[in-house]
């Protein structure tokens, strides 16, 4: 069986995920997580035992295996938000050229072997 006409279209769905990934737009690696603190005024609604907090936005991201979080201020959180589903675009379209890639690896080995036994056969003709 032919192997060249999968390998091309391999190669050409390669490609296309390739120039894919020029057209993202900026992303940040990381989860936005909203959380509820007390702001430190002491006659703040929220500095009673049971004082209702105040919401606010962190980015997370791991650094070294720790958790780094970084304040992100109310008005970017939209966009802030939007660059983290980008990222996950674009991880997931770094997910498929992985695989195109991995693909092409195990045909070129299995092509490889192929070759090589009907070397070996027309030899012993």
């Amino acid at each position: 069986m032919n192997k060249e006409p999968i390998t091309t279209t391999v190669k050409r769905r390669l490609r296309r995920k390739l120039t894919a990934m020029g057209k993202e737009q900026p992303f940040i690696i990381g989860s936005l997580t909203k959380i509820h603190r007390r702001c430190g005024n002491p006659n703040c609604r929220c500095a009673g035992a049971n004082g209702q907090k105040h919401p606010a936005h962190l980015l997370t991201t791991k650094i070294n295996g720790k958790t780094h979080a970084i304040y992100v201020p109310v008005d970017m959180v939209e966009e802030v938000r939007e660059w983290c589903s980008h990222y996950r675009a674009v991880k997931a379209q770094i997910k498929g050229i992985s695989e195109c890639c991995e693909q092409l690896i195990r045909m070129h080995s299995k092509d490889k072997q192929a070759r090589a036994k009907k070397k070996r056969a027309a030899k012993k003709s």
